[in-house]
């Protein structure tokens, strides 16, 4: 029983062995396998081709002409119609800033506002009223800092010298607004006055 016990111990250490050496076999049928796979891709990428086929391929985009624009509020403050701004007109600027694709040519022009014009002779005025519309109080906006007539903000796209042209880099720009209040006017009641101006970019 002994020497039974003592084969049967050494037949299943024997079997032991068998196995460890079949796991040992089948790991390294593995490596083989895989190293064969790996020097055949190795010939592939290195295959020498003989004959070549090209075609051409067409990248293209379309960038549109596109602008934005924003601006601050022309703000003069306080008219003095009984004192200095008897003598004196008083002026103002505000900035309109644009942004628009480069190469973008536009032309900015100004609406004549909410009233009705004040004329004599040739020369308009926009006008400003207080709140009841009962009073008001006449101004015009310049293309420039001469304040002359033939600058006055226009809202004819094709009036030259009356209207700023601007060309777009795709970038911001500024532009600024020229406004005066002329002298003299004393029959303005007391109150605020206000107005509101159309501005259009043309591109």
């Amino acid at each position: 029983m002994i020497q039974a016990a003592c084969g049967l111990y050494f037949s299943s250490g024997i079997l032991q062995v068998k196995r460890v050496n079949m796991s040992i076999s089948q790991t390294l049928l593995k490596i083989m396998v895989l190293s064969a796979l790996l020097i055949s891709t190795a010939s592939l990428s290195l295959h020498a081709y003989a004959a070549t086929s090209t075609s051409d391929m067409n990248v293209t985009v379309n960038i549109n002409a596109t602008c934005t624009m924003s601006n601050t509020d022309l703000d003069f403050g306080d008219y003095d119609a009984t004192g200095v701004n008897v003598t004196a007109d008083l002026t103002a600027t505000a900035t309109i800033s644009t942004t628009c694709t480069s190469g973008t040519n536009g032309v900015i022009t100004m609406s004549s506002g909410s009233h009705a014009l004040y004329c004599i002779t040739s020369k308009c005025y926009r006008r400003m009223a207080n709140e009841g519309e009962t009073s008001f109080l006449g101004y015009n906006i310049y293309t420039n800092e001469s304040y002359s007539w033939s600058n006055v903000w226009s809202d004819n796209p094709s009036a030259q010298g009356e209207i700023v042209q601007m060309m777009g880099a795709g970038v911001s720009q500024n532009t600024t607004v020229y406004g005066e209040i002329p002298k003299n006017q004393k029959y303005a009641a007391a109150g605020s006055y206000t107005d509101t101006i159309i501005i259009t970019l043309r591109y």
